[in-house]
């Protein structure tokens, strides 16, 4: 499982930063490029706009569904 304050920094967000450590933030987002672990990030963010088509999707089937049987 991954920490959403470390992805954060990957990500260059600074965005919950509890540190002042601001300029570091764009140094360690640097490392980033070219990784495994930004290609892992790229998945995540793909399968997490599939996910949310699918769960628009989904609820509009649902709807669809009510319709029918409500009609």
């Amino acid at each position: 499982m991954s920490c959403k304050h470390r992805v954060r920094i990957l990500r260059g967000l600074l965005e919950g930063l509890v540190s002042e450590n601001t300029t570091d933030v764009s140094t360690v987002a640097g490392w980033l490029a070219g990784s495994d672990v930004e290609t892992a990030l790229e998945t995540i963010d793909q399968l997490e706009k599939e996910a949310e088509r699918i769960k628009k999707a989904l609820s509009a089937a649902k709807k669809a569904l009510a319709g029918c049987l409500l009609g």
